[in-house]
C-alpha cells in the first residue's frame, strides 16, 4: 500500500522531459515510488488520495540563504532568550506555508541572541522541512567594526579573536556552504550611513586560505558573503566554493567563476552595500554557464536601487514575499527564451542540490524525496501570491492544505 497518491494533476517534474498534462504520482516512506500519465493503475491503493483537480504539481520551493532562526527572531518578533526558539519556529512555519520545503539557515552569532549552535539543529529536526545549517562569523561594518561568531553567541568583538578551534568547530557543524565567512563588512539591515565600513574587505589572502583549508580538510565546502570583484577573485584564488550575494561582479569574474566551477547564490532583493544583481545581470551569469540559485536573505529590507522588486522599501521582506523577490528574475529569463522548467530550477532543484549534494535530486521522479507543492499557477512566473500554492507536501505528508 502507498502512503499517498496524487492524481489528475499537471506534473512539472523539472527533469529534461516535458510536463505531464494529466498524470499521477505515488509516495511511499517519504519518497516518490512511481508516477505516470493518465490515471493511476486500478490496483493502486493508498492511505491518502488527493485529486489534483488539474492543478500544477511540482517540486517544492527552496530558499538556500535565510536568517529566519537568528537575526529575524529579534528584528521581526523582538524576542530573545527562550522566546527566540518560538520565533524561529514561527518564521519556519511561515516559510512552509509559503511553499518553501527547505531552507539554508545561518548561525553567525549575534550581540544579544545567545542560543548555542546545537539548539538550531534541534529545532530544525522537529520541523517538517528538509533544511540545513551553516555556521560562521560575521563582520559588521559599524563604527567601531564588530565581529560576531556562531562559536561565541551573545557576544561582539572589536578585533579578530577567533582561533583555529573556532573555525574547526564551524566546519565540523556546517551542513552546507553558506555565509561561513564575510569577505566584506556588511551593513546588515542598517542604512549605509550607519555602517560606514560596509563593503570594506575583511580577510587577507593568507588568512582566507588557512580558513578554507580547515573546511576542506573536514570534507566541507565553504561559502562566503561577497561583493565586488576584488573579494570574489581572492575567494576563488584561495579555493573557495560558493559565493553568496555576489553583487557588483563583472563578467570577467563571471568567466573565472565558470572556469573554476564556483557556484553563485544571488539575493536579488538586497544583502550587501552594493546594488543587488539585476535580472539582466543574472541572465548574463547564466549565459556564462555559472551554477545559479536565487534566495531571499530573509528577513531583509529591499535595497533602494532594486527597482525590479515590487515590495515596499521600508518593510522587511521574508518568506511570504519569496516569490516577489525572485519573480522578476525568473520572468526575465523566460522572456530571453529560457524554458519555464529551466527557470524554475533556480528556486527548486538548484538550491536543493546546494543544501543536499549527496541526496537524490529534487526532481519529481522515482526515488526522490516527496517534497512537493500543488499550485493553481506556476509560482513566481505566473503568480507571486503564496495563496496560489494550495497544498504543501514534505516527507510524503500533507503539511499545508488550503483546499480545506
Amino acid at each position: 500500500m502507498e502512503d499517498l497518491i496524487i492524481h489528475n494533476a499537471e506534473i512539472w517534474t523539472l527533469t529534461d522531459t516535458e510536463a505531464i498534462p494529466c498524470g499521477w504520482l505515488s509516495v511511499k516512506n517519504g519518497v516518490i515510488s512511481s508516477l505516470g500519465s493518465g490515471d493511476p493503475p486500478p490496483s493502486s491503493i493508498a492511505r491518502a488520495v488527493v485529486d489534483g483537480q488539474g492543478k500544477i504539481l511540482m517540486p517544492g520551493l527552496v530558499d538556500c540563504h535565510t536568517h529566519l532562526m537568528e537575526y529575524a527572531t529579534l528584528e521581526v518578533h523582538h524576542t530573545q532568550g527562550k522566546a527566540q526558539r518560538m520565533a524561529a519556529v514561527s518564521n519556519l512555519l511561515l516559510a512552509l506555508q509559503s511553499g518553501i520545503v527547505a531552507t539554508g539557515e545561518h548561525h553567525l552569532g549575534h550581540p544579544v541572541a545567545d542560543m548555542p549552535m546545537e539548539d538550531y539543529r534541534m529545532i530544525l529536526d522537529r520541523i517538517p522541512m528538509n533544511s540545513s545549517m551553516a555556521y560562521g562569523c560575521c563582520w559588521l561594518g559599524f563604527e567601531p567594526k564588530v565581529l560576531t561568531s556562531a562559536t561565541r553567541p551573545g557576544k561582539a568583538f572589536q578585533e579578530d579573536v577567533l582561533t583555529e578551534a573556532d573555525f574547526l568547530r564551524m566546519a565540523e557543524a556546517s551542513e552546507f556552504p553558506g555565509e561561513n565567512l564575510f569577505l566584506n563588512y556588511t551593513c546588515a539591515n542598517a542604512p549605509l550611513d550607519q555602517a560606514p565600513h560596509a563593503g570594506e574587505v575583511t580577510y587577507g589572502a593568507q588568512k582566507l586560505a588557512q580558513i578554507i583549508e580547515i573546511f576542506h580538510k573536514k570534507g566541507k565546502r565553504i561559502g562566503a558573503h561577497i561583493e565586488g570583484d576584488d573579494s570574489a577573485r581572492r575567494f576563488i584564488e584561495c579555493g573557495g566554493d560558493v559565493i553568496h550575494h555576489g553583487h557588483a561582479l563583472s563578467s570577467e569574474v563571471g568567466t573565472l567563476m565558470a572556469q573554476k566551477g564556483i557556484k553563485l547564490v544571488l539575493t536579488p532583493v538586497a544583502g550587501t552595500s552594493q546594488r543587488p544583481t539585476s535580472p539582466q545581470e543574472a541572465y548574463g551569469f547564466y549565459r556564462q554557464g555559472i551554477f545559479l540559485a536565487l534566495a531571499s536573505d530573509a528577513y531583509i529590507y529591499p535595497h533602494p536601487e532594486a527597482d525590479w522588486i515590487p515590495l515596499p522599501k521600508d518593510r522587511l521582506a521574508g518568506p511570504a514575499q519569496f516569490l516577489s523577490i525572485v519573480g522578476s528574475t525568473l520572468r526575465y529569463f523566460v522572456e530571453q527564451g529560457v524554458q519555464k522548467s529551466e527557470a524554475l530550477k533556480l528556486i527548486t532543484v538548484n538550491p536543493r542540490s546546494l543544501l543536499h549534494p549527496s541526496e537524490s535530486p529534487g526532481f519529481l521522479q522515482t526515488g526522490s524525496p516527496a517534497d512537493m507543492i500543488l499550485c493553481n499557477r506556476l509560482p513566481a512566473l505566473e503568480s507571486e501570491d503564496p495563496a496560489d500554492i494550495c497544498v504543501v507536501i514534505t516527507e510524503g505528508q500533507i503539511q499545508v492544505d488550503r483546499r480545506i
